[in-house]
């Protein structure tokens, strides 16, 4: 049964979409750190891009762990893609993106006779 009235997707449907734009927005903003650290130096948007990409890896380590039960990871996985910073975004967008959808989607168990 959906969650929602008009909305067929199961909640780790919903998850896992949220978990693949993170990762992928997490990837983004370490570039734009990387740009102005290394490419183009500037301390004052350096600090600024530096403290949202903070808030969002950290945002993507807590998806990352609390989805990895329900959708199998190991913790050996769930540390490499934390570990690895960008390329650990796209670890998980790619896994996200070719996972077939019968393994997000839950199917209940039939209701037990009383």
């Amino acid at each position: 049964m959906p969650d929602f009235a008009d909305d067929t997707s199961s909640e780790l449907e919903r998850k896992a979409k949220a978990l693949k734009f993170m990762a992928l927005f997490e990837t983004v903003t370490y570039l734009l750190l990387f740009y102005f650290w290394i490419v183009s130096p500037n301390d004052a948007v350096k600090a600024v891009v530096g403290f949202f990409h903070g808030l969002v890896w950290m945002a993507f380590v807590a998806m990352t762990v609390l989805i990895r039960p329900d959708i199998g990871w190991t913790w050996g996985y769930t540390a490499l893609v934390v570990l690895t910073g960008p390329i650990g975004g796209v670890l998980v967008w790619w896994r996200l993106r070719t996972t077939p959808r019968e393994q997000l989607v839950r199917h209940a168990s039939p209701p037990a006779d009383r």
